[in-house]
């Protein structure tokens, strides 16, 4: 194969991954402008009991993607005739808000004393501090329930905010880019008389401006679809966060489901789009592959 018709194949391929990747989100944003009733038209089943009796698997749900009748009913519905919407709403925004710029702030100053601090065991420290991070999420939600528990926390927002503060990858994705940045900056500050301080937020945080954001955007997109947590911490129905709520919005009303989901997706859409540059060079001079 030419190098032209390796480019063109490769090309194909990964047009064809994208637009089935974002099939899920185009039907997802089309079908909330859909009127209920035409939404129960096109998602049912074609299936009757003498049809599956027979063998009969033809045909089980037809959709489409235009609307044929454009409608913004289900989002008045979800916005405006339903505020409890809006206020499981804002309690996603409430923990992700304070973790993702808790993390930032604590990994920024951990990363910075595990790449200057001069000391013979600190990787071996440095590993240590970062085991919890290769441990599955259900191994650690026992002992955080128990501190949460013992600290009283564990039917607060607080329960979930405070682990997410204090999780070590932020802290092994800022090292590694801060492990890019040239010893003659530091050289040259100390020669300067700048001290510690001076040296983290006059050279270091200026040239982490990526990993930060890309740190950012990760932890935001994590506790934004926040799940586990939740469902084991929250017990108070009006407390929990949309992403736990989500399944539950449509009260057998389909329709619903369209318009909450692109409402709820389109912050971290938003985000991500406008921080996607900084993502991929923050991931890239991580030397996360």
């Amino acid at each position: 194969m030419t190098r032209q018709g390796f480019y063109i194949a490769s090309l194909v391929i990964i047009t064809f991954a994208s637009v089935l990747f974002m099939f899920p989100l185009m039907v997802t944003f089309t079908n909330s402008f859909m009127s209920e009733q035409e939404i129960l038209l096109h998602y049912r089943t074609d299936l009757s009991l003498f049809d599956i009796v027979d063998g009969v698997y033809s045909r089980f749900i037809s959709f489409r993607l235009i609307p044929r009748d454009f409608s913004l009913f289900q989002y008045r519905t979800v916005l405006i005739d339903r505020p409890l919407f809006l206020m499981l709403l804002v309690n996603s925004i409430r923990i992700t808000a304070p973790v993702t710029i808790g993390n930032m702030v604590v990994s920024l100053l951990t990363a910075y004393g595990f790449t200057c601090w001069r000391c013979k065991r600190k990787e071996i420290l440095f590993f240590v501090y970062i085991v919890v991070m290769l441990m599955p999420l259900q191994a650690v939600l026992v002992p955080n329930f128990i501190v949460a528990d013992w600290l009283g926390l564990s039917r607060s927002h607080w329960a979930i905010i405070w682990p997410g503060i204090f999780a070590p990858f932020g802290t092994f994705l800022l090292r590694q880019s801060m492990k890019g940045i040239p010893n003659e900056c530091y050289e040259a500050a100390q020669i300067d008389g700048a001290a510690g301080i001076k040296v983290f937020f006059y050279i270091v945080v200026p040239q982490m401006k990526s990993g930060i954001t890309a740190l950012a955007m990760l932890v935001f997109i994590e506790y934004w679809n926040v799940v586990e947590q939740a469902v084991i911490f929250i017990r108070d129905f009006n407390m929990e966060p949309l992403s736990v709520f989500l399944s539950r919005i449509a009260d057998g009303r389909v329709g619903l489901i369209f318009a909450a989901s692109s409402v709820y997706m389109l912050l971290p859409f938003v985000w991500l789009l406008a921080g996607q540059e900084h993502l991929e060079k923050g991931i890239e001079l991580s030397g996360i592959k």
